[in-house]
């Protein structure tokens, strides 16, 4: 509508020029020269009033665009003019003017909501630029940082060396445990980091958690169950042992008193032998519990070098390959690249690896056609994540939750370490192992690295 009403009056101005030059060719032409400096005076006045009118529109747009850079919302142009044109580019740019402070408002407000979020959060956080500059902080960043403020991030190095070095070397998508002391309380600080691109400018933000409650509650909770089984396990060797001890004690006592040599049976000592053999079997099952329990909490340290992943893999189908043909199972591995590699204990994830292919072999054997796969892919930040999945009867949500607890099985001759192993092996590689099920149709186990 502004744009149609300045050309309008400009082209209003343009055809009075026009007529009025071709007033000043007669004029001249017919030698009036009265009417012919009427006219040259006329046409200069509408010049210069065209130059005038386009210049001051050029000067309102401009001062306009001026105040919009400078942030200066305040401007106001009078909408009670004379001309059509300017009222309706004057109440143009009030408008455009108000919408802009509307939005400035509504962002100054965000800003600051998120702002009040973000100081009082319990999750520390700090944004640092490019060039290690700290562009935001709270104060539970701070606090965990023992400082009361911070400008650059290398002065934590002087505070807090071990937080500093850990800030410093943290890739995206990792997460980094650390101890540290505020006052007189210990802390497990979480820490954190992605990276984000905003505009020309790159940033990293650091997010710093104290999770002391949590680990000492799961601690707690895996004591607990562990405890609850290792009681299960205990008592179920010791009860019978007990109650059979004093079965047998019977055979030779009356009164509580020893009986004679001479009322001693050929019945009696056949059944104390009987007796004295489940004693032992009883013994020998406890051992094997106490040997299990021995296993598992010493677990050798390992000797980290590189592994190339399809001649591990080969290697491990190759130890596997009597018990996967006798048990009539289909066999498949997928590596997207040959020369795919990582740091390990090739030992130690063997020993994971063809515990979980042992699980998946047992779990088949009442399914018709019988199918592994071992499949190599990335993991969600950026490591290696192998899946070993079969199409057994999969396991129940119940189950699924146990399955890592050490000495639970739900296998009759299982000693219950298997899994408890693989993942403390897991942890000593810095990575993680997980399952999946749907009854009926799969179970998935995932090392991630």
């Amino acid at each position: 509508m502004i744009y149609k009403s300045f050309n309008l009056s400009l082209i209003i101005r343009l055809v009075i020029c026009f007529l009025t030059a071709i007033g000043l060719g007669y004029f001249v032409t017919t030698h009036a020269w009265d009417a012919t400096a009427l006219c040259i005076i006329f046409l200069i006045i509408m010049v210069w009033n065209i130059i005038y009118f386009v210049n001051s529109v050029n000067r309102k747009i401009s001062f306009f665009f001026d105040a919009v850079r400078n942030e200066d919302t305040t401007l106001h142009f009078p909408e009670n003019i004379a001309g059509k044109s300017l009222k309706e580019l004057h109440r143009g740019f009030n408008r455009v003017n108000a919408l802009i402070s509307d939005i400035k408002i509504r962002n100054e407000r965000n800003e600051k909501f998120f702002g009040e979020i973000m100081e009082h959060s319990a999750t520390g956080l700090v944004a640092v630029d490019e060039h290690d500059y700290i562009v935001m902080v709270n104060e539970s960043a701070l606090r965990f940082m023992g400082l009361p403020h911070i400008s650059h991030l290398h002065l934590l190095k002087q505070k807090n060396s071990e937080l500093f070095e850990v800030m410093e070397q943290i890739a995206p998508g990792q997460s980094r445990t650390l101890k540290s002391i505020d006052g007189e309380e210990l802390k497990v600080i979480s820490l954190k980091v992605k990276r984000f691109q905003f505009g020309e400018n790159k940033y990293r933000i650091y997010s710093m958690s104290d999770i002391k409650t949590e680990i000492e509650e799961n601690e707690l909770d895996s004591w607990q169950k562990l405890i609850r089984v290792m009681t299960h396990e205990i008592m179920n060797s010791i009860a019978p042992i007990t109650s059979l001890s004093n079965t047998l004690r019977r055979f030779f006592t009356e009164n509580n008193e020893p009986i004679i040599a001479k009322e001693i049976t050929q019945k009696d000592i056949v059944q104390t032998i009987q007796g004295l053999d489940v004693i032992e079997q009883q013994g020998k099952s406890l051992l094997h519990f106490v040997d299990s329990y021995r296993k598992l909490a010493k677990i050798p340290k390992p000797n980290f070098k590189p592994i190339v992943v399809s001649t591990w893999l080969d290697n491990v189908k190759l130890l596997m390959s009597n018990n996967i043909a006798e048990e009539n199972v289909e066999l498949k591995i997928i590596v997207p690249k040959i020369d795919l590699s990582f740091i390990g204990d090739e030992r130690l994830l063997t020993q994971v690896l063809i515990n979980l292919l042992n699980n998946s072999i047992e779990a088949l054997k009442a399914t018709e056609s019988r199918k592994i796969e071992i499949k190599v892919a990335d993991s969600s930040d950026g490591g290696i994540k192998i899946t070993i999945t079969d199409n057994g009867p999969g396991i129940s949500t119940d189950d699924l939750e146990k399955i890592f607890i050490p000495f639970y099985t739900t296998k009759e001759n299982g000693s219950g370490i298997g899994l408890s192993l693989a993942r403390q092996i897991m942890r000593l590689h810095k990575g993680t192992i997980t399952a999946r099920s749907i009854p009926g149709k799969y179970t998935t186990f995932a090392m991630i690295f």
